[in-house]
């Protein structure tokens, strides 16, 4: 599709109904007319979701969007009817553009907390009636998945809502207890530990390619309890933990300027050489960048940020050729800047630090994960690898004030 032409006179209308609680505005209704509009709607289907899916195309061409007057439903009739609607339509959209899914509900089965999901489940089998009887916001979201449900096959189905994946990192695995590191370093006994409950859950392990693939292919799928383990910065005593689990294809994120070096951004720890990577992707291991050094990348003007990705990238490739084409951000730290940047420096995927599973419509370019602290145990590690999401946090304060308070009466 070409680029589109400026909005001009297109105006979008959001659904609304009081009590729908939902995290953006989903256009119901489009008025206006011209360029911008033909081009937008060129090649979609008809039907309830074709106003979300221009509203997207003209997003991601020209920025912002002129929102009018919302479109009300007071009706809790006709609102579950709508939202059936727009699930059906929605199926056919992606068929016509599988680009759309990450900017479209269909896409956002995995955008929410794993009780909302549990819940949507439920909900899901109740009896149809039931839902012009309930919350807003839980009928409006239950019937919309029932129309994607209605109109979806098997297949289409699994990928939307069944398979999906989550991404547990480290950063040191030395146990120093240095007082700067305590988030950041995992002692190598319960490291240990943690992998075997890893192993025990029966987590199934994914390569980049087959991971970039889900991501980029409207037919891919992922198996059952898929994890990602993976580590950030490159450590010495990181990539010397996770070589003695190669098997599990550990995705490792290092600043190329940095390799054989020292990390400045952390206490001058030391940094894998390229031989010890090298040896380490031989048997199975996925190496990735996490830029040339570390920087906060939002904070960068447009050419020391693309210095920072394009030149990462091609070290990584000329040490390691067949490495994909993987990024970690930097503190977790991006912007739409950064991410537009990221695409454009040629990376099929990149990781923040955001928790929380991702699925075939999680933008490729914000992918979650979630930290392993060297206070989880198997609970804790359960919970984690099963959700994405980080323990409540108030439990996660209490253990981590208990786990400082022992360390130092044992120091």
């Amino acid at each position: 599709m070409s680029r589109i032409p400026a909005t001009g006179d297109v105006v979008f209308h959001a659904l609304s109904t009081p009590g729908l609680d939902i995290e953006r505005r989903i256009a119901a209704r489009i008025s206006g007319s011209g360029a911008a509009l033909r081009h937008a709607e060129e090649g979609l289907p008809a039907g309830a979701a074709r106003p979300e899916a221009v509203a997207a195309r003209l997003e991601r061409s020209s920025g912002d969007l002129n929102w009018g007057d919302p479109e009300s439903i007071l009706d809790g009739r006709a609102l579950v009817r709508l939202c059936r609607e727009r699930g059906a339509s929605s199926v056919e959209i992606i068929r016509a553009d599988p680009t759309l899914l990450p900017a479209l509900q269909i896409g956002a089965f995995f955008s929410t907390s794993f009780r909302r999901r549990f819940v949507r489940r439920v909900l899901l089998r109740a009896p149809p009636p039931l839902l012009p009887r309930l919350p807003a916001a839980f009928a409006a979201d239950v019937a919309f998945w029932r129309g994607v449900r209605s109109s979806a096959t098997r297949r289409e189905w699994e990928r939307l809502t069944g398979s999906s994946y989550v991404v547990v990192y480290y950063h040191r695995v030395a146990g120093e207890r240095k007082p700067t590191q305590q988030r950041r370093d995992v002692a190598p006994e319960r490291f240990e530990r943690q992998i075997n409950w890893l192993r025990r859950l029966g987590m199934q392990t994914v390569s980049a390619e087959d991971l970039i693939a889900f991501h980029a292919n409207p037919e891919a799928t992922l198996p059952r309890r898929t994890i990602v383990l993976a580590a950030d910065d490159g450590f010495r005593d990181a990539v010397i933990a996770l070589g003695r689990h190669a098997d599990l294809r550990p995705y490792i994120f290092v600043p190329t300027a940095a390799v054989g070096g020292s990390a400045t951004w952390m206490d001058d720890e030391p940094v894998a050489s390229w031989p010890e990577l090298l040896e380490l992707a031989a048997r199975g291991a996925e190496i990735g960048s996490h830029t040339r050094t570390h920087p906060s990348l939002p904070h960068l003007d447009r050419e020391t940020l693309l210095d920072e990705l394009e030149r990462s990238l091609a070290e990584l490739r000329a040490r390691v050729p067949r490495a994909p084409a993987m990024l970690a951000y930097p503190h977790g730290r991006s912007d739409e800047t950064v991410r537009a940047a990221a695409a454009r420096a040629g990376y099929d995927v990149a990781f923040s630090t955001d928790p929380g599973r991702n699925g075939a419509g999680t933008d490729r370019y914000r992918l979650r994960r979630v930290e392993l602290k060297d206070w989880d145990g198997a609970v804790a590690v359960a919970w984690k690898a099963s959700t994405g999401q980080s323990f409540p946090w108030s439990l996660e304060r209490w253990k981590f004030r208990f786990f400082a308070w022992r360390r130092a009466r044992v120091g």
